[in-house]
């Protein structure tokens, strides 16, 4: 069996590619830490990350369905966010991967 790379323009490419942006990875795992994060708890935890940035990621996020959106009906409102079953598997799966890429290190320190 051939591995043939995604053709150009197609969903695939588009999806590995929102998947692979710069800030899904950090407020994936920021997610992970916990069951659910207010928008400034996650802007604390994730070093360098400003509010329009975070607000992209977390709407890409949330359109690819990795992300539940909760709004909070207090005063002021606020809303939590946290990882779906598809979020969680993709967090699973970036944990593998920094587990791969931590023991690949390792022989070379």
């Amino acid at each position: 069996m051939r591995l043939k790379p995604p053709a150009k323009n197609s969903v695939l490419l588009e999806k590995y590619g929102e998947l692979m942006r710069l800030w899904t990875l950090p407020v994936t795992y920021a997610l992970g830490e916990r069951d659910h994060s207010g928008f400034n708890d996650l802007k604390k935890r994730i070093e360098g990350i400003n509010s329009t940035t975070l607000s992209k990621t977390l709407d890409l996020m949330e359109k690819n369905g990795l992300i539940d959106r909760v709004i909070i009906p207090e005063k002021p409102v606020r809303v939590k966010y946290s990882l779906t079953e598809k979020g969680l598997e993709f967090h699973r799966i970036m944990m593998e991967l920094s587990e791969f890429v931590e023991n690949l290190c390792a022989g070379h320190e």
